[in-house]
């Protein structure tokens, strides 16, 4: 029965571990989505959101909630981890939404008419669009965990 009721409270708060970070996460998104220059940014938002709630509730939960050792310094370490990985992972997604608008809608061209970048390509180009971002905004990130 305690096993299980620790199991329960783990769970609980890995989800409000992942549903901070990616209040944080929005709070960014919304920020950078207001002040970027260009088309395209609109979604930034959910996915800065999506991003940080995911790579959060994943670290946590493996790194922390299933430890009873060290917790405060696992905690850091799986809040640190999220705050470098959720930039690559929302950057990503805004790719991957990119394509999906081109394939359904022929829409989503870039600046010069183009297509986005292929999904394949995109695993590279988010680690280029990640490392601008974590510049201007991993000060905040990695010590706050989305």
């Amino acid at each position: 029965m305690a096993t299980s009721h620790r199991i329960s409270s783990a769970r609980k708060k890995t989800w409000l571990v992942g549903f901070l970070s990616g209040l944080i996460g929005l709070l960014i998104g919304l920020y950078v989505s207001s002040e970027a220059t260009g088309e395209g940014y609109e979604l930034l938002p959910l996915f800065a959101f999506l991003a940080a709630f995911v790579t959060s509730s994943v670290l946590w939960w493996w790194i922390a909630a299933r430890s009873e050792t060290h917790r405060l310094a696992r905690g850091g370490i799986a809040g640190a981890l999220s705050g470098m990985i959720a930039h690559y992972v929302c950057w990503y997604l805004l790719i991957l939404a990119q394509n999906l608008c081109y394939w359904l809608t022929g829409g989503c061209l870039d600046s010069l008419g183009q297509p986005p970048i292929d999904l394949l390509s995109a695993i590279w180009g988010a680690v280029v669009l990640s490392l601008p971002s974590l510049l201007f905004f991993g000060w905040l990130t990695v010590p706050l965990g989305p």
